[in-house]
């Protein structure tokens, strides 16, 4: 490993639209998949059940911080003796790993108390040990991020989604009801950790472990470490305000309502969070260079992540009726009030990535804590008018934290607040002008749900390719040169699908 440490691809660029495409379609493959069980799943399990299994897990996204430490971030970062801190942090992460479920699993029956439940109690000390299972695939997870390898995103993540899903599958089938996703989280976390081991090729020398090393290993990761916290702090106060005050069934639909808002903000941080960190920490010491890259990287997540979310103002409903069942529609009208997480999320992390490869992790507590902040003063104030007005907390909190990392980035990096705002308004414009245009038509004209189930796919359909080229035809007028580039990139995609589709003479 030593003689590739230092390497950086010949043409970074072309790494990154490479890793781009690669990235998204293994972490597409993998949300497919995902769907789909998670439609199998939905008209088998209740919402309660996956409401006390939020609340049963609620503390142990918590513990994975304590288990990691920013240890990813810092081995993805660092420039020498990654032999050594690879090892290192093999190490640290496995007993702190072992440590943490110890831990989760005695403070089970504090987690039932809250909830007033003795079955999450049960849940919660036997999702313990899962803690371990996903800290373990730490070091592997880092090292084929740094290399620039996406065998994660296209085999590994697919990998362990139709290894949760099939398990889960399984056992909701036994009537297991919330236990059911806890036998598939460890059977897919179990994967996930074989595989990145077997896929990273690589095995620790367990002799160049040393305190020393762990401690420069911290001292990079602690910021990033306290701002993960204070954002996954922030995700897990709406379980405990939810799960207690509404109830297992409204925190299920929460939480459905949060993975599909979260679904196109999962995709575009597969596609840009997991390339663009080591990219820009490759050109990091040319300011000029990152500066463009970043401005480039910025209009093309707006041009995706805006669209992305605000199409579920007019199709959220509908979309999760006919897919899910009308059991599941409170979760669309909470998914309506999410429209605004892709976008807002992707502006806090692409400025999230810049920061880290500028060497500035600690203006992220900054930046976490304004957009959990926001979340949380916004829930309090909203959980009392029902699912829908607290579902809007998300919203809120995402756009302004991702405001407020613009600013950042203005004031750390010295990004020209004029051009950033340039990159960012026509595809907000665009996206927000053409859902209100179909808003009217899906509730007046096509009641999409109301139809049959194929037909009513079909109308869903029909809305959701207007949508884009009601977008699309905006966004060109808006912002020509824009418009002119995506259109280019759309055929070019449609032309590579079609060659690929067409019968090879030769082998003929």
């Amino acid at each position: 490993m030593e003689q590739n440490e230092r390497e950086e691809p010949r043409d970074l660029t072309s790494t990154v639209v490479r890793g781009v495409s690669l990235a998204g379609t293994g972490y597409l493959l993998a949300q497919v998949l995902n769907l789909g069980f998670f439609v199998v799943l939905a008209r088998l399990l209740k919402p309660s059940d996956f409401g006390e299994f939020a609340a049963a897990t609620v503390l142990i996204s918590l513990s994975m911080l304590v288990t990691e430490s920013g240890l990813a971030s810092a081995l993805v970062q660092r420039r020498d003796q990654l032999e050594a801190a690879a090892a290192t942090a093999v190490v640290a992460t496995a007993v702190s790993g072992i440590s943490i479920s110890l831990l989760a699993l005695a403070t089970a029956p504090l987690i039932g108390t809250f909830f007033h439940s003795s079955e999450i109690t049960a849940l919660a000390a036997a999702s313990s040990g899962t803690i371990f299972l996903r800290t373990i695939a730490t070091t592997p997870d880092a090292l084929l991020q740094r290399q620039f390898s996406f065998v994660r995103r296209l085999f590994i993540e697919p990998a362990q989604v139709l290894a949760f899903g099939v398990a889960a599958v399984i056992a909701a089938e036994a009537h297991l009801g919330p236990w059911a996703l806890v036998i598939g989280q460890y059977v897919g976390y179990g994967v996930d950790a074989l595989l990145a081991w077997i896929m990273v090729r690589w095995r620790p020398n367990f002799r160049l472990v040393s305190y020393a090393m762990w401690r420069e290993l911290v001292g990079y990761g602690r910021h990033i470490f306290v701002a993960t916290a204070v954002l996954r702090v922030g995700d897990q106060f709406s379980t405990l305000v939810l799960g207690r005050a509404l109830g297992p069934a409204s925190l299920g639909q929460f939480r459905y309502a949060g993975r599909l808002a979260g679904t196109p903000f999962g995709l575009l941080l597969a596609c840009a969070a997991y390339v663009l960190f080591p990219a820009f920490s490759h050109i990091a010491d040319d300011a000029r260079r990152l500066e463009g890259a970043f401005l480039r990287s910025l209009r093309w997540i707006c041009v995706v992540s805006f669209p992305a979310g605000l199409v579920f103002v007019p199709l959220g409903i509908p979309m999760v009726v006919i897919i899910f069942g009308e059991v599941w529609r409170p979760a669309g009208e909470a998914l309506i009030a999410m429209c605004l997480l892709p976008a807002g999320g992707m502006l806090a992390s692409i400025v999230s990535e810049a920061l880290k490869a500028i060497g500035q992790p600690r203006y992220l507590t900054r930046l976490h804590l304004v957009t959990a902040g926001v979340t949380a003063v916004s829930l309090i104030a909203l959980y009392k008018f029902g699912l829908t007005a607290a579902a809007a907390s998300v919203s809120v909190g995402a756009l302004v934290g991702g405001c407020y990392g613009l600013v950042l980035m203005h004031r750390v990096a010295s990004a020209p607040m004029g051009r950033m705002v340039a990159e960012v308004w026509p595809s907000a414009s665009a996206a927000t002008v053409a859902a209100l245009v179909l808003l009217p038509v899906e509730v007046f004209v096509v009641h999409a749900a109301s139809h049959g189930f194929l037909l009513a796919l079909v109308l869903l359909a029909v809305e959701a390719l207007a949508y884009a080229l009601i977008y699309l035809g905006l966004l060109r007028l808006i912002a020509p040169q824009t418009g002119r580039e995506l259109m280019v990139a759309l055929r070019a995609v449609v032309g590579r699908i079609a060659a690929l589709r067409r019968p090879n003479p030769a082998a003929a």
